[in-house]
């Protein structure tokens, strides 16, 4: 797909082309985590299902890293293509990867040094303790790799290659599986096995979409390739700047699980915190489908943005909320009347847990009406190098408003308040959205006609 695409093709086709194979991508990475958590607990049981949610908070802070420099420079990129500036662009790429690379390979060497500093920090001990450790353990030296293919993967999309990008995607989901399947349940090797699948797996992607781009760079040919590295301070500023309400906004999801994990051990206990994993993977869906139409419809956004045709960027946005509040109101569906069958596939036998799961669900079900409204808005104002609006958002719906809740709602409604902590959070997040949205409009109308006769339907 070309530049010219970008910028004259009719919306819904254009929407439908990129944000399809960008949802099957996430799909397939959500259809491993959630068959990756029915291996784990059906072979390790509720305790090591729990272990992966409590070691979350750690891995957040290193995938929000990543999260700034892939969704920050890649959202340079676009803008760089549709500007018609591919020699930019691909130092851009550059630049992001030697980063990722390098914020892997610390990561790895501080995962393993520090381990029992982790451990203690996030309060684990005993059984849940040593299964956090093992699943760390496996993973720690596929870190680099995991960085490069969320890196890699929106670069090729930005290089209008989004069946490809898909496509690995869907491989490296795959391979996890099976790989899941080899280490658990063959070779035996327990929870460090499942933290293996998943760097092995991710780690072949990443290498694939590598050599894409120097077989491009090989060949000399058009778009995007490998270039050397853009290093001037400017360029740095601007994609720290775009990446860094991604960055706070899965920084603070570690600080808020943390939290949650906390106060659930404090007034359910350890069964609560597998309950509430498990009602995580089925919101994940939900998350990835949102996400997916989202980081689909970035380079929709970020080209004509660049291109200056504020219509169409306008309409891309009202198409895709609706597309993602119809997604939300489907798996609200789902969570009202199927929970109790998804609980009992993950873990049988354990009527305690899947009690757990059904009083969770039926509060956290609300959530999927609001979050759609939230992740677009973010990946909106990102994609349009609007970092202060994108930022708003990530700090209140990712720290303000659910500490706010967690501190106040568990006091008056005790376990049941840290549902609704949550269910309000999401809530209260459209509303930022809504007036980060209507500064915009503001803002634009001061500056320049909106131009909506160039919107094409």
């Amino acid at each position: 797909m070309n530049r010219e695409s970008f910028l004259t093709e009719p919306l819904g086709k254009l929407i439908g082309k990129n944000a399809v194979p960008a949802v099957a991508s996430m799909l397939f990475m959500a259809l491993y985590q959630i068959i990756d958590g029915i291996m784990v607990g059906r072979r390790l049981g509720p305790e090591a299902l729990a272990s992966v949610n409590l070691l979350y908070p750690v891995i957040a802070l290193l995938v929000g890293l990543a999260v700034m420099l892939g969704v920050g420079g890649n959202a340079r990129i676009a803008i760089l293509l549709g500007e018609g500036n591919s020699y930019r662009a691909s130092r851009v790429l550059g630049l992001i990867l030697v980063l990722g690379l390098g914020l892997g390979m610390v990561g790895s060497f501080l995962s393993v040094l520090l381990m029992p500093n982790i451990l203690s920090f996030l309060g684990t001990s005993g059984e849940l303790g040593a299964q956090a450790g093992q699943y760390l353990r496996g993973m720690s030296p596929y870190l680099a790799f995991m960085i490069a293919i969320f890196i890699l993967e929106q670069s090729v999309r930005n290089d209008g290659q989004p069946n490809l990008a898909s496509g690995v995607m869907a491989a490296a989901a795959v391979l996890n599986i099976a790989l899941d399947y080899l280490f658990l349940y063959v070779l035996d090797y327990g929870i460090r096995g499942a933290g293996m699948a998943t760097g092995i797996s991710q780690s072949l992607g990443a290498l694939v979409f590598i050599v894409y781009f120097i077989g491009k760079t090989y060949r000399k040919e058009e778009g995007l390739c490998f270039a050397k590295p853009d290093g001037s301070v400017g360029t740095g500023k601007t994609i720290v700047i775009n990446g860094a309400s991604e960055f706070f906004n899965s920084l603070a999801m570690g600080v808020v699980t943390f939290l949650i994990n906390r106060s659930i051990l404090m007034h359910i206990g350890g069964l609560g915190v597998a309950a509430f994993t498990l009602v995580q993977y089925v919101m994940v869906v939900g998350v990835m489908i949102i996400t997916g139409i989202g980081n689909g419809t970035q380079p929709v956004f970020s080209y004509n943005h660049g291109a200056g045709l504020s219509g169409r960027v306008q309409g891309t946005l009202w198409r895709t909320l609706m597309i993602g509040t119809a997604v939300g109101g489907a798996l609200f569906m789902l969570m009202s009347w199927q929970m109790k069958l998804i609980a009992e596939l993950f873990l049988p036998g354990q009527p305690e847990a899947v009690s757990l799961t059904l009083e969770a669900a039926s509060y956290l079900r609300w959530t999927m009406w609001f979050m759609p409204t939230a992740i677009l808005g973010s990946i909106y104002f990102t994609a349009l190098e609007q970092a202060s609006k994108s930022l708003a958002i990530a700090i209140s719906k990712g720290l303000l408003l659910p500490v706010a809740g967690l501190m106040l709602f568990p006091l008056w409604l005790g376990a049941d308040g840290i549902w609704v902590a949550l269910v309000a959070t999401d809530a209260l997040a459209v509303i930022v959205v809504l007036i980060c949205y209507g500064f915009q409009m503001v803002d634009n109308k001061g500056k320049t006609n909106l131009n909506l006769s160039k919107t094409i339907l």
